[in-house]
């Protein structure tokens, strides 16, 4: 008779090994120079004032260009969306960012641009006019090839819209 008690343990124990060999590897080979495109989708949470926090479906997409080996300068749009009583609303921020690796897998993001607000309901949509959004990231590569990687990251942005703060958080 096996005894199946630390099976699921002894698994975990495994994954997290993986991980952190994943993690740990030389990365020298990869190659950040040129155009840099990036896109992602996830779940997240927008909070505004007066308004409860709730949980909706993100996005972001980022294109630039590498101006030394760490550091690149991007277009960087993100949001979340979220129903709510039938309706569909919308967070956004676009704006101008700098990306900074501070290691060959760690990168922070940190930028500025402009934020707005968008209901739908049925065929009829109405957006907010923008107002000055701040946007920052943190992400680690957790798969690398020469000129492609796949990262788990972190985002914050908020927004002045119409006299009201608008945050949000998500992870892609």
């Amino acid at each position: 008779m096996t005894n199946r008690k630390g099976v699921p343990r002894k698994l975990g124990l495994v994954a997290i090994a993986l991980a952190f060999m994943t993690l740990t590897r030389d990365a020298s080979a990869i190659e950040r120079k040129g155009l840099i495109v990036g896109l992602g989708g996830g779940g997240g949470t927008m909070t505004c004032d007066g308004c409860n926090g709730t949980s909706g479906i993100a996005a972001q997409f980022h294109i630039g260009g590498m101006l030394t080996e760490k550091v690149a300068l991007v277009l960087d749009t993100s949001g979340v969306s979220r129903q709510e009583d039938g309706a569909t609303l919308l967070s956004g921020v676009s704006g101008v960012a700098v990306q900074y690796f501070v290691s060959p897998r760690v990168w922070v993001k940190g930028g500025v641009g402009a934020g707005w607000l968008q209901a739908s309901i049925d065929n009829i949509s109405v957006t907010s006019d923008p107002g000055l959004a701040f946007l920052g990231g943190l992400g680690v590569e957790v798969l690398q090839k020469q000129k492609f990687a796949i990262d788990l990251q972190f985002r914050f942005t908020t927004a002045s819209i119409e006299g009201e703060r608008n945050n949000s958080f998500f992870g892609l």
